[in-house]
Order: structure tokens, then C-alpha cells, then sequence
């Protein structure tokens, strides 16, 4: 069939992103025979022209439309992505009567809300690799794809919705993304960094977090040797030597982030990289490791610093694992950010300036604060507060919405405002004290590759960069 995938995603605050998961699924689909297009609207201008242009040009019998992100999980400053995705199904509805098809992380967040609400028959939960393409087929066959593993379908004519689970890939070592589809180099040259994935799934049970739902509740690895091949592609063909590596967590499984580092080992002069850690299961022998292969800055999903709010978020580590990282971090004198959440259940004035005073000990380089939880379906958050009645109803989480404990749900952004105003490595993406997108586009409009936050005092209280800061790094 003649395919043409969209990715939908416009934002570029802080950076762009390259959609990595339309290369995944573009080279699966091409792989079974398919002639396969790509519009990527990240940096579109006219997207309803945009969107006719690649209609005219490949007569697409099936459009793909990938929904990378519901909303900017970012409060008081909070955008639902929502109206574009309209725009853009819309767009291609007034250009062809092509099968539309939707599918990426946003749309497997919420299937049940997105086909109704944009009116499209048919979607992909979870991994689009397999489902993708055997929905293809029953397209192609004129049969019914209801009962094929991660295929949500909707019925205008009765309303009638059926969501077959994601039949998660056992093994991702056969699975490539042919980089060929997108504009890597204009991704690097705005957005600072490529992007690479070494796994997918979460075998954490953090109560907030959403990987689980996109990816799966276990961890599926990938061949190090073929990531490392991977990188070395990008290096030598594209330029790209800057990578951020996407994973939830990437020393997770154990063992596992120690044998990526080693396959990496060999281009590690060459390459620089950053990744989400956990405070858990780090060590000097990891650190080292990720060292010689390359890694350049590490940012912890920390999201507290009191253990009693630690325990609410069910995290797997303890305030002295933090201390612990982060003087490992401090010892090699490399840049580490805290990633930090605030409001979530239990959180009280008292854990909220435990926190704070944890951050102050930890002496990072950077830290990106939250205000409010972000809700979504699925969560064992989310069953939570539908089990005891905060929410009424799985409907209300489809847009925006933040939880805030009762005992700082008055007054808990001024008080973070403040910590931020009175540390000038704090960023608020949903304020604007230090205003992250002011300082990393003056940043990176000098040139700097990598993670930013790790340049922001630079940038503190609005003072420009100083005489003689290198122009990348």
C-alpha cells in the first residue's frame, strides 16, 4: 500500500526532538513491502499546505498521523496539544480520502479519547512495528483488523470502540530505524543532540509515570554491539556526535547499562552523551564506565528529596542514594541535574523544604522543578483517585490535569518560585523564573551542543554569556 506517516509533533521548547518512533515504524513498513513517505511537520510553517503537498506528491492510500505528546505536562504554563492534532487530521481530510490512521506515545496514553474526539477508525497501541503493519495488511485485504494485538478501531456509524492490548515485542535486537526519513542534521544543528533508545519498558512502579503504559511494564533491551553500530552511522554519515539516549532509565536492568557503556567504549573519544539515571543502583564502576564511553552529563529522575514523599512515589531508591550520586557526580566533576516534582500525595510543607534542603546538599549542577502531578490514565495514580472518588471519572484526566496534596495545594508554586528566584540553577518549565526557553535559545544560538542546563548559571538572572565561552563543547 502507499503510505504516508506524519509526525505531528510542533514543539520546540526547549529543543527539538527528532520522531525516532516514525523511523522505527516507516523502516518496519517498508521492510514488508509498503511504499512508505514521511511528513515531519516539526518545523512546518503552513501545515494544511504542508499536508496537501505530500498528498499530491504520493497519493497516499493510508495517512499515519503520530501524536508524540498529550499535553506539556508543565503547570501553571500548561498547553494540550490537542487543537493541532485537529488541525492536522483535518488537514488531511481536506486533502485525501486516504484511511487515517493514528498512533505514537500520546495516542497509546489515551486511545478511548483520541479516535472519537478526532473522528479516525482505526489506531495503534503501543509498538507500531508489528501492529502497524499487520493492520496494513487487513487494510490491503478489506478484513477486519479488530482482533489484531495493539489495534484500537472506531465505529462513526454506532459509536461502537474496541481496544485490543499491545502485543509488546518479546525482543528488540531485529528491530532498526533507517534514519534516512527525517532531517537528522537539521535536528542536531537546532536541537543540539541526536537521540537513541536503548531500550523500551519500565519495570518500575513509580505511581505517577506513564512509561509503563507507552512502552510496557517490563524491560526489553537492545543489542549494545548494534547500538553502538548505530551511533558510528550517525557519526560518520551525518556528523552527529552528541546523543541523548531517550530510555526511562537507562541503568536499568542491572548489568545492563555497564555493557552498553563497553560497546560505546571504543568511540568514546569521538562522542558525547547524556541519559536519565536513577540515584539506585549507581556506582563509582558505572560512572567510570559511562565516562570512557562517552557520557558527558547525566540528568536523575529524582522528582523528591524526602523520604517521605519518596515513599508516596513508590521509588525505588532512598535520600541517601541521592547523596550518594550526587557526590559521586561532584567527585568526577561531572554536570548532573536533579529532576524534581512537587505536590505529589503526603507532600507537605515540611517535605517540601526537606526537598529543597536535599537539593542544597546535593550541590547539582542544575535542577528542573514541577509543580503539580499530571495525571494520566492508566497510572496507578490515576486508580488511585478514581478508586477514592478525587476524580470522577477517567474522562476528566483526558485534558490537563494536575494534582496538588491538600496540605500545599495553596501557595506551593510561590514557595518553589521563590527556591528557584534564590538559586540561579533552578528552572521552572512551567514558570518563568529563569526562563528556560529564553536561556537555552540564547545558548544554543551560540552554538552549544548537549544538554543546556548544564550552562544556566551562566545565564543567571539574565546576564549574557561571558567573553570567550566556547562555542560548542
Amino acid at each position: 500500500m502507499r503510505v504516508l506517516l506524519i509526525s505531528a509533533n510542533q514543539e520546540r521548547s526547549p529543543d527539538p526532538v527528532a520522531p525516532l518512533g516514525v523511523c522505527y515504524v516507516a523502516t518496519a513498513a517498508a521492510a514488508a513491502g509498503h511504499d512508505v513517505h514521511i511528513l515531519d511537520l516539526c518545523f512546518s510553517t503552513d501545515v494544511a499546505a504542508d499536508v496537501a503537498a505530500a498528498v499530491a506528491a504520493h497519493g497516499p492510500e493510508v495517512i499515519g498521523v503520530s501524536l508524540r505528546n498529550v499535553d506539556n505536562c508543565a503547570y501553571p504554563d500548561t498547553i494540550s496539544y490537542f487543537p493541532h492534532f485537529r488541525r492536522v487530521v483535518e488537514a488531511c481530510r481536506a486533502a485525501s480520502r486516504a484511511v487515517i490512521v493514528l498512533g505514537g506515545s500520546a495516542f497509546t496514553t489515551m486511545p478511548a479519547y483520541y479516535l472519537p474526539a478526532l473522528a479516525v477508525p482505526y489506531g495503534v497501541v503501543g509498538e507500531g512495528e508489528v501492529a502497524f503493519v499487520r493492520l496494513l495488511e487487513r487494510l490491503a485485504a478489506r478484513a477486519d483488523p479488530r482482533d489484531v494485538g495493539g489495534v484500537a478501531t472506531w465505529n462513526a456509524a454506532t459509536g461502537a470502540l474496541t481496544i485490543v492490548p499491545p502485543a509488546w515485542l518479546p525482543s528488540l535486537d531485529a528491530l532498526r530505524a533507517e534514519r534516512r526519513w527525517i532531517a537528522n542534521r537539521l535536528y542536531f544543528e537546532r536541537g543540539g543532540m541526536g537521540n537513541l533508545q536503548t531500550k523500551r519498558g519500565c519495570h518500575y512502579k513509580c505511581t505517577f509515570c506513564a512509561y509503563p503504559v507507552i512502552e510496557g511494564r517490563g524491560m526489553r533491551t537492545r543489542d549494545p554491539a548494534g547500538i553502538a553500530a548505530e551511533v558510528e552511522q550517525l557519526l560518520d554519515e551525518e556528523g552527529i556526535d552528541q546523543f541523548f539516549v531517550v530510555d526511562s532509565v537507562f541503568n536499568a536492568p542491572r548489568g545492563y547499562a555497564e555493557r552498553v557503556a563497553e560497546a560505546l567504549r571504543p568511540l568514546g573519544r569521538r562522542i558525547r552523551w547524556s541519559c536519565f539515571v536513577t540515584p539506585g543502583n549507581f556506582s563509582a564502576e558505572l560512572l567510570d564506565a559511562m565516562l570512557e564511553a562517552g557520557c558527558q552529563s547525566i540528568d536523575f529522575g529524582t522528582d523528591a528529596g524526602a523520604s517521605a514523599t519518596l515513599r508516596a512515589f513508590r521509588k525505588s531508591f532512598n535520600v541517601d542514594d541521592i547523596l550518594a550520586a550526587s557526590a559521586l557526580c561532584r567527585a568526577r566533576g561531572v554536570p548532573f541535574c536533579h529532576s524534581l516534582l512537587f505536590g505529589g500525595e503526603g507532600e507537605t510543607r515540611e517535605t517540601v523544604a526537606e526537598t529543597i534542603a536535599t537539593m542544597d546538599t546535593c550541590q547539582p549542577t542544575a535542577v528542573t522543578a514541577m509543580c503539580g502531578v499530571r495525571v494520566y490514565p492508566e497510572t496507578p495514580f490515576a486508580e488511585t483517585l478514581l478508586a477514592r472518588g478525587e476524580v470522577s471519572s477517567v474522562e476528566a484526566l483526558y485534558e490537563p490535569y494536575f494534582y496538588f496534596a491538600p496540605a500545599v495545594r495553596e501557595g506551593l508554586a510561590e514557595v518553589i518560585r521563590a527556591a528557584a528566584r534564590e538559586r540561579g540553577n533552578w528552572l521552572l518549565p512551567g514558570d518563568k523564573v529563569n526562563d528556560e526557553e529564553r536561556l537555552f535559545a540564547t545558548l544554543r544560538g551560540r552554538g552549544l551542543k548537549g544538554d543546556l542546563w548544564r550552562y544556566v548559571t551562566r545565564l543567571h538572572l539574565g546576564r549574557a554569556l561571558a567573553p570567550g565561552t566556547p562555542k560548542a563543547s
